[in-house]
C-alpha cells in the first residue's frame, strides 16, 4: 500500500453537519477502495492567498491515508465533483508502507511551544533551535 496526504479547502460557510458529511463521504471513498485513513485533521478557517470562487477564507482539512495506486484518482474525482470543495492537493508520502507497522508507531501531532519572551506560540522546531543557540552561548 502507498501512503498519501490530501489537503483540501472547504467553503467557509459550511456548517458542522456539512463538515461531518464531507468527512464521512471521503472516509467511504477510501474504505471502499480498500484503503485506510490514518488521520483526519481539521485545521480550521484560514485566509486564502487569493479569492477562490469568490471566497476569501476557507476551511482547511488534512487527510492522511493508505491505499492502492488508484485510490488518489477516485478521491480527487470526488473532490472535483463536490461544489463545497474550493481546492485540493495530494502528495504521495511513501511508495510501500506496511499498515501493521504504522499501528505500532504512534503518530506525533504537530505541536506548538510557548515562546518565553513574547508569550506567543511558536513552532516547536523554532523553540528547540533557540534553546540550542542559548546552550552554545
Amino acid at each position: 500500500m502507498r501512503r498519501y496526504e490530501t489537503l483540501f479547502i472547504i467553503t467557509p460557510d459550511s456548517s458542522d453537519d456539512e463538515l461531518k458529511t464531507i468527512f464521512e463521504k471521503f472516509q467511504n471513498v477510501v474504505t471502499t477502495r480498500k484503503g485506510q485513513i490514518l488521520s483526519y485533521e481539521e485545521q480550521g478557517k484560514k485566509k486564502l492567498a487569493y479569492d477562490i470562487k469568490k471566497h476569501g477564507k476557507g476551511y482547511y482539512v488534512q487527510m492522511d491515508y493508505l491505499g492502492p495506486a488508484d485510490i488518489v484518482a477516485e478521491v480527487e474525482r470526488n473532490l472535483r465533483l463536490d461544489e463545497r470543495i474550493l481546492g485540493y492537493i495530494t502528495v504521495k508520502l511513501a511508495d510501500s508502507v506496511d499498515p501493521e507497522s504504522l499501528k505500532a508507531e504512534p503518530v506525533e501531532p504537530r505541536r506548538l511551544a510557548k515562546s518565553e519572551e513574547s508569550g506567543e506560540e511558536a513552532p516547536a522546531a523554532a523553540a528547540e533551535e533557540k534553546e540550542r543557540e542559548e546552550e552554545t552561548e
